[in-house]
């Protein structure tokens, strides 16, 4: 029995308590929807664009061997400081030591064929000589004379060929020269290996047009560093070469580094972005300088810069939550054409664009009613927005909650909850 009489008594309790709910709602119902809202007032605005990426060496070079053949010798370790002339590396030089003496032996072997040729043309020239007077003297037929000419020509033409031949030879042994040359690698500036893709003992891969070829270590000028950020498509129309930056490296997290805009890239990223990932298509390169770094920095650093792209003092301000987008009024959508007009225009189609125009702007507390006003609004700030015509200052207008700023309407009656606190007010 007296468990029974508890049971009732709870029940009794929860009905109790859902009638004082349900009175409480239909009380708030009756005097309009529960709003928080904030005053317009006035702040100091800095807008951001906000992009992550990596550090890199402003100048950096990445070293290829234009021959191939095996490391024989490998001097240098990543992290070690070179200078420009340094001798990095060596490739087996024997055949190419081998076709620069070929090339020489060849080249003086012409070298002397062209000096008995010229002896040879000399000679037949003073017999040409001597053979013209003595038939101006009339002392040598006519067929005599023709004849040393021809010896002569004959002359000159081997002459002609043998200086062709030592010009071959001259170009050969140039070649070959060259490619003794490249099997050394060497710096060509100072910087730091910041990469290192070889080993001693390996065989280099020279590069075709389907295949870039091995690369054999990086040098980088870590004298001045970039930040090579991924900026969103949407931000990009912000920026602007010069505008200052503040870069956080993620392995110096306690310091802020200065810097600037320095290059804006043209096309989206394609491919493999710079953070590991697949590109999107819809992010852009943005480089920025820093003007300050840390010794200790290395490529590769994964970082993240806030890029100032506009400042405002004492703009008048509203909270980015209180803004709204609408289809805009009947009575601001143009008047109705009468006659053919009518007719003309009721057979244009709407184009998407059209039909997805929507109004910007905030709902305004006048009295216990919601009255929207269109704004028009310039720059954004982490928390606020800048408004530039719409709205007064000390006007209070609706920020929240979400699900009322959805549902709300022009005209409909609202209860301020004045035990919520915004940071505007």
């Amino acid at each position: 029995m007296k468990r029974r009489t508890k049971v009732v008594i709870g029940v009794l309790a929860v009905v109790v308590v859902a009638a004082v709910v349900a009175g409480v709602v239909a009380s708030r119902k009756g005097k309009g929807i529960l709003v928080t809202t904030a005053k317009v007032g006035r702040k100091d605005l800095v807008q951001l664009v906000t992009a992550n990426g990596t550090v890199q060496a402003k100048t950096k070079v990445e070293l290829s061997a234009n021959i191939m053949g095996q490391v024989t010798e490998l001097n240098v370790q990543e992290g070690d400081r070179v200078k420009k002339g340094d001798l990095l590396a060596v490739i087996d030089q024997a055949r190419y030591a081998a076709a620069v003496n070929s090339a020489k032996f060849n080249l003086q072997a012409l070298e002397s064929e062209l000096t008995r040729s010229q002896e040879a043309t000399a000679q037949a020239k003073r017999d040409l000589d001597r053979a013209n007077q003595q038939f101006k003297d009339e002392i040598l037929a006519e067929a005599d004379r023709e004849h040393t000419r021809s010896t002569y020509e004959q002359a000159v033409a081997s002459t002609q060929r043998a200086k062709r031949q030592v010009e071959q030879a001259r170009a050969d042994l140039a070649s070959a020269d060259d490619s003794l040359v490249k099997t050394e690698i060497r710096a060509p500036m100072d910087g730091i290996v910041t990469r290192r893709n070889i080993e001693k003992g390996e065989v280099i891969v020279t590069g075709t047009m389907n295949n870039p070829g091995t690369v054999l270590m990086t040098i980088s000028d870590m004298s001045t560093i970039e930040a090579d950020l991924e900026v969103d498509q949407t931000d990009v129309p912000q920026l602007r070469i010069g505008q200052p930056a503040l870069v956080r490296i993620d392995a110096f997290p306690d310091e802020r580094f200065p810097g600037e805009v320095s290059e804006i890239g043209s096309s989206p990223i394609q491919g493999t972005s710079a953070l590991g990932g697949a590109a999107t298509g819809t992010d852009y390169t943005v480089k920025v300088t820093l003007l300050k770094h840390p010794e200790r920095i290395r490529p590769g650093l994964t970082v993240t810069a806030d890029i100032t792209t506009a400042t405002r003092t004492a703009a008048l301000t509203v909270p980015i939550g209180a803004l709204v987008l609408r289809q805009p009024d009947a009575k601001s959508a143009p008047t109705p054409a009468t006659g053919e007009a009518a007719a003309s225009s009721s057979t244009k189609k709407e184009s998407v664009a059209s039909r997805a125009r929507e109004v910007e702007g905030v709902y305004v507390v006048a009295g216990n009613k919601a009255e929207f006003r269109p704004v028009v609004t310039g720059i954004r700030g982490e928390l606020d927005v800048e408004v530039t015509s719409g709205l007064k200052e000390g006007e209070e207008v609706v920020v929240g909650p979400f699900k009322a700023l959805r549902d709300l309407t022009p005209g409909a009656a609202v209860l301020v909850d004045k035990s919520a606190k915004t940071g505007s007010e």
